[in-house]
């Protein structure tokens, strides 16, 4: 299958689901487990799900006879303290159905969702529409670019001598022509011919403005993962950032990150206490990295402000010191202006 010969809707379609793929993958990626009694690509499609549906659940499969990663369905008619539903059904992927009561003090079942708010995370489908749109621009661009010239010719014998020099031009071929012919391209080469009109429905100027939207695409991914507590490298600081906000918002990036490890740590945290298992969720390798040159921006930073601080102490301290020193120097002043007025009254009675 060529892409190229897809209908436009349809490409529209696989465009947009294949950024969500892409997408999904950076996100999936971010997060590693450690001991869990299920194999990678369970895991994968569990995340997937997560970042789907919002939840998911690590069951024990009757059918299966092991520990399983699949959706859940919460079910029943009682609600807990919550407003939620007590009881579940859970699906693998193969659909067999196991139900389970009580789901948040099960044994067999253990929920995890995504979040603290409980919600599947709709920043992927917003995105892919976003970059799926800025492919579509693209595309119309780079159409839009190309030269294409429409050649409107007079009658059927010029349209032919056309057709043949466009046709020896891209074969790159020397044109032999008849006397008969010439007269033909002299006119329809001349400056003053009325044979041949030629009307350009394209801009091959507007090509530069391909650059711009390469520049959108590229931002874009760069806010994206700026989401997710990983920054790219660009041209993406404004003239009026400095390097202490962007590392700022370094940090404020690492909220999700963190509330996505502690959400799914809350029920591994019951799974280990429950099966003996010491299981676990963290960031992964890149995302430690991220985590671990934030922290040191930070502590860098901190260090610039108590180091600033002390400065401003020693700075207050000395003047302090200058200014006792300059009131200690003014009584002294005083003090020896008094004695000397004293003396000089002295001298004068005794005279």
């Amino acid at each position: 299958m060529l892409f190229s010969q897809l209908e436009t809707k349809r490409k529209n379609i696989m465009t947009e689901f294949s950024y969500q793929d892409f997408l999904a993958n950076y996100v999936v990626g971010m997060l590693k487990y450690n001991n869990v009694p299920i194999d990678s690509y369970g895991l994968r499609c569990m995340d997937l799900r997560l970042l789907k549906e919002g939840q998911a659940a690590i069951y024990w499969s009757s059918y299966f006879n092991k520990w399983v990663a699949g959706a859940v369905v919460f079910t029943g008619t009682e609600l807990n303290e919550y407003g939620e539903l007590k009881d579940c059904s859970c699906f693998d992927d193969a659909g067999h159905e196991d139900t389970f009561t009580d789901w948040s003090e099960n044994d067999k079942c253990f929920v995890i969702f995504n979040n603290r708010c409980h919600d599947c995370d709709i920043n992927i489908l917003r995105y892919a529409d976003l970059f799926s749109k800025i492919d579509i621009s693209l595309n119309a661009n780079i159409v839009n670019s190309r030269m294409m010239p429409i050649i409107l010719c007079k009658d059927s014998n010029v349209a032919e001598q056309i057709s043949e020099i466009v046709e020896h031009n891209h074969d790159g071929s020397t044109e032999v022509i008849t006397s008969k012919n010439a007269e033909v391209r002299r006119n329809m080469l001349g400056d003053n011919s009325d044979l041949v009109e030629v009307i350009n429905i394209t801009d091959v100027n507007a090509s530069d403005k391909i650059q711009y939207l390469n520049h959108a695409h590229d931002d874009l991914l760069r806010r994206f993962l700026s989401i997710y507590g990983l920054s790219i490298a660009g041209t993406g600081k404004m003239a009026q950032q400095s390097v202490e906000e962007i590392n700022g918002n370094d940090n404020v990036a690492l909220v999700i990150p963190y509330e996505m490890v502690e959400t799914r740590n809350e029920t591994l945290k019951r799974f280990s206490e429950v099966t003996g298992i010491d299981c676990s969720c963290s960031l992964a390798e890149m995302w430690e990295r991220e985590d671990r040159e934030s922290e040191a921006q930070t502590d860098i930073a901190e260090a610039e402000a108590d180091k600033t601080e002390a400065e401003a102490e020693q700075t207050e301290e000395t003047t302090e010191e200058e200014t006792t020193e300059e009131e200690t120097t003014e009584e002294t002043t005083e003090e020896t202006t008094e004695e000397t007025t004293d003396k000089e009254e002295e001298d004068d009675e005794n005279k």
